[in-house]
């Protein structure tokens, strides 16, 4: 039907509705009709005219008194088809047929509680002949009780097909189109009630609580937890939705687990016989939790106002849909987005510059579908992020219950709940992000983790840090197994001593029949011996290493990564450039744990996630987590330590003055090596060269060549060379006789 007919025939319906009630109002029983009672020879005449009688007498017979709803149900829908034309809306047929059934079951409820009725002295049915008769047949096959079941269900029937998918803003947008129409001549400050933002963001609220209730009643598991726009959310005022905001902490363990996160069975591997343990790690209350004021939460019209947003945009796109569920977090927000029957996934993860630009924030992140539920995740920063404090993580209970000797803090899911996890468990970890993402705080954290659940016994380090900053404060720390390798070239020895360390520990694990540390430290339980400690070995910048010596570096990586799970030794490595050339196949291969924080390039998130999304993330410790064994990232912002907070734990430890664990095997290791030719620099006026002095004193008249420079002090030619010709320089071979040979 076109425009002009519709408006034609709303006007008509409009006039028959007006005319029915006149001729309704006005009918009595001695008015002169075709079918008139009246046998007096005075006729009352009817607003309507001899038409109006018939009218009034037709729709009495036919509908009783349930012709007054009629005529309001024609009026209505005339309404309806005039906003059609006027704002676009456009009733589906549903709506229709819903005021259809109620109207009919309408009749067959007056027929039932008003069998006879006189109206104006004309007795009719309550419902007409079509109310009587429905009533009569329903009675008889279903009874009194089977018949006022079947009208309720009749009713509630009508009430869904006219209310579902009813949107309040097309209800609204008549009123408020016919208000910029005319707003010229009416006082705005007088009809602020009219605003149709605040009006259709209470009604959304109102409608969305109902359907929450409907389908938490319907018992649907699956979607329970993604609707978190609950009563809590849209009732009270601004302070106590703030004040619920603030209270999602305390929800249950489960339940702060989050949106693809899978908490991970620990195995208790403390070592009970290491004696007088508790003494020898830091106490938790050494860093007290701060109090957290720094972020404000998001309030309720902000976030159904993204959602509406979100909607809107996506549908202009051509992708129809519903946000089903907010989940509110300390630096992001999750919507979780339902996409009609046929919407493609792909064209939804094409739209998130779209959506940024609609939201007007920083990066919005698409996550793809959400498992276990029919939706796509939308991550939206929040206007203030809060900041996630290591302290406040380490004095939580799931911190403290932990058992695992290498639990380490990530930080906090999206929805603010806490993530732990077993280092055992990588058994590796890769990082990668670029410079001020935040991975040098998260090493910082890592440390400090470990230090708070083991001690220098059960627990060494081995720290290489090119950059000579990160891990400086860490260098007095007993469990150290060497001071902290700042050399580039230095880095390969140490992990060939590493290498070498792994065969030595599984060859005393042969010996001993065990297959694994756990196994091997339980026999040294029953002997009462000291423990095999783990050992976790730290590289905060691997590019370094790889342009200075890449073949042994890259292999003895890769030796550890295959082999050293079972024996206690874990890598941790961090690059900012991660490249193929220093993230390698094999490397990634092995090291199915990987962390990223943000990076410049969607190629370097792919080369260290095997995915985009790492480029969008927002910087300051925000990052992406994949779990071994998962093959979906995880969303996790970063806790922050501060350096006095470090400082605190290493004091603590150093007033111990607990004996040091370095290994003099491997610091005979550079000297058998003979590389550290290639690490002294070209000034040949060090250590050795105060040892060969005093060893030409000793010799008297014996001469002293190059090659017995070599022999002695197990350097190279080149370098012995060099202390040869300073030693003529200085005239001490002039002076004592001797001969350069």
């Amino acid at each position: 039907m076109s425009g002009h007919k519709r408006i034609i025939g709303a006007v008509l319906m409009v006039f028959f509705s007006v005319y029915s009630f006149l001729s309704l109002f006005s009918f009595s029983i001695s008015q002169e009709t075709s079918n008139s009672y009246s046998i007096s020879s005075i006729h009352k005449i009817n607003w309507g005219g001899f038409a109006g009688g018939i009218l009034a007498n037709f729709l009495l017979t036919i509908t009783g008194i349930g012709s007054f709803p009629l005529i309001f149900f024609i009026l209505l829908a005339a309404v309806l088809l005039i906003l059609n034309k006027i704002s676009g809306l456009k009733p589906r047929p549903r709506v229709y047929l819903g005021m259809g059934v109620f109207f009919i079951t309408f009749l067959i409820f007056l027929s039932g509680l008003f069998v006879q009725i006189s109206y104006h002295g004309f007795i009719v049915s309550g419902g007409g002949l079509i109310g009587s008769g429905m009533y009569y047949y329903l009675f008889r096959f279903f009874g009194g009780a089977g018949s006022i079941i079947i009208i309720i269900l009749l009713f509630l029937i009508s009430f869904y097909l006219v209310f579902k998918n009813i949107r309040v803003g097309n209800l609204i947008a008549p009123f408020y189109y016919l208000y910029n129409l005319f707003g010229k001549d009416i006082n705005i400050k007088e009809i602020k009630w009219l605003n149709a933002g605040i009006i259709i963001n209470r009604l959304n609220s109102v409608i969305s609580l109902i359907k929450l209730k409907i389908e938490k009643r319907k018992g649907l598991k699956k979607r329970k937890r993604s609707f978190i726009l609950n009563k809590k959310l849209f009732g009270g005022s601004k302070e106590d939705l703030i004040r619920d905001l603030d209270g999602k902490d305390s929800i249950p363990d489960d339940n702060k687990a989050g949106i693809g996160y899978k908490p991970f069975r620990e195995k208790d591997i403390s070592f009970d016989f290491v004696g007088d343990r508790e003494t020898k790690i830091p106490p938790i209350s050494l860093i007290d939790p701060k109090d957290i004021k720094n972020g404000q939460k998001p309030d309720k019209l902000s976030l159904i106002g993204n959602a509406t947003l979100i909607e809107k945009k996506l549908l202009d796109f051509g992708v129809k849909g519903k946000v089903t569920g907010i989940n509110p977090g300390p630096i992001i927000t999750m919507y979780e987005f339902e996409p009609a029957s046929g919407v493609k996934i792909g064209r939804i993860l094409s739209l998130s510059e779209d959506l940024t630009m609609a939201l007007k924030s920083k990066p919005v992140r698409i996550t793809g579908a959400i498992e276990g539920k029919p939706a796509v995740g939308i991550e939206v920063p929040n206007n203030k992020r809060e900041t996630v404090y290591f302290s406040e993580i380490l004095n939580s209970k799931e911190f403290i219950d932990s058992k695992s000797l290498l639990t380490i803090i990530l930080g906090k899911n999206t929805t603010g709940g806490n993530v732990l996890f077993d280092l055992a468990k990588c058994p590796h970890l890769l990082i990668a992000g670029a410079t001020g993402a935040g991975k040098s705080v998260f090493i910082n954290t890592l440390v400090v983790s470990l230090l708070f659940k083991a001690s220098y016994e059960e627990l060494n380090f081995l720290m290489i840090d090119p950059k000579r900053l990160e891990l400086t404060p860490f260098e007095e720390l007993p469990h150290l197994i060497c001071d902290v390798v700042y050399d580039a070239k230095k880095a390969s020895i140490a992990l060939k001593w590493a290498v070498s360390e792994m065969e030595r520990r599984y060859k005393k694990m042969q010996e001993a029949f065990v297959k694994n540390i756990e196994q091997y430290n339980g026999q040294l339980k029953k002997q009462n011996q000291k423990p095999m400690p783990y050992l976790v070995i730290i590289i905060d910048e691997l590019s370094d290493l790889m342009l200075i010596s890449q073949k042994d570096v890259e292999t003895s990586i890769i030796r550890l990564s295959q082999m050293a799970r079972a024996c206690g030794i874990h890598l941790v490595i961090a690059t900012q450039r991660p490249s193929v050339n220093v993230v390698t196949g094999v490397v990634k291969a092995n090291m199915p744990a990987r962390i990223a924080f943000l990076v410049s390039s969607k190629v370097d998130s792919r080369t260290i996630m095997d995915a985009n999304g790492a480029e969008e993330l927002l910087g300051n410790g925000d990052m992406l987590f994949m779990p071994p064994g998962q093959g979906r990232l995880v969303r996790i912002h970063g806790s922050y330590i501060s350096e006095d907070e470090i400082k605190k734990v290493l004091e603590f430890i150093k007033e111990k003055h607990f004996p040091l664990s370095k290994n003099e095997l491997l610091i005979n290791e550079f000297d058998k090596a003979g590389n550290f030719d290639r690490i002294i620099t070209d000034n040949p006026d060090d250590e050795i060269y105060g040892e060969v002095l005093n060893m030409v004193e000793s010799l008297d008249g014996n001469n002293i060549s190059i090659s017995y420079i070599q022999r002695r002090f197990r350097i190279g030619f080149n370098r012995a060379a060099r202390i040869m010709e300073k030693l003529k320089d200085d005239g001490v071979l002039a002076k004592k006789g001797r001969m350069l040979k």
